[in-house]
């Protein structure tokens, strides 16, 4: 599969196999990750590496899943993430682009992880206050984000829409359907309003 159908393929994935992820290959994510283009190279982010079975269960506890189709899509024991990894922002960081920075960084994982068959789902809805404890993180630190990770126990079906639906939703053999905007909706050439042509 070359670059291009990698991104196009992915899909966040909230259910996993158990199969453990290495610690090499986590740190190979977060390396990516470190990669990532930062504003004025400023670098003002910090990963958290959690494989930890007790430490798992914490987490994912902290954590909020699939709001359009709660709690229907909430991971079950055997299928929960076997690896998570929490995205950090040094709060001394110019916000605007620690968001910024941190979106590239976080998006660098989800790509890696599918180029080596490993789901993620990345996880904003988070319970921040607790997370900061059970994780002993530095009050000068904020959670932007968590990404959820494991080998892929289900396969979400794209939807290419030309309407507003933007809700993914289960079909009759409980699999996952996501909508997305359709590219000739969302694409102008050279002016905006102006149409793709086919």
């Amino acid at each position: 599969m070359d670059f291009i159908d990698i991104i196009k393929s992915r899909r966040s994935i909230r259910r996993f196999d158990q199969q453990e992820i290495s610690k090499e290959t986590l740190l190979n994510l977060v390396d990516s990750a470190r990669l990532a283009p930062s504003a004025a190279n400023l670098q003002p982010l910090e990963y958290i590496i959690i494989n930890e079975k007790t430490i798992l269960d914490l987490v994912f506890d902290q954590l909020a899943w699939a709001g359009y189709i709660r709690p229907k899509r909430n991971p079950s024991e055997d299928k929960k993430p076997v690896a998570y990894i929490a995205v950090l922002r040094n709060s001394s960081s110019n916000e605007k682009f620690s968001i910024v920075d941190a979106a590239a960084a976080i998006e660098n994982i989800l790509i890696a992880a599918w180029s080596i068959n490993i789901g993620s789902c990345w996880i904003g809805n988070i319970n921040r206050d607790n997370l900061h404890k059970v994780l002993n993180i530095p009050d000068d630190y904020v959670i932007d984000s968590v990404i959820a990770l494991g080998y892929p126990a289900e396969n979400p079906v794209l939807e290419e829409i030309n309407d507003d639906s933007i809700k993914y939703y289960l079909d009759e053999n409980d699999r996952l359907h996501v909508p997305k905007k359709a590219l000739q909706k969302i694409t102008h050439i050279n002016a905006f309003g102006s149409k793709l042509i086919d």
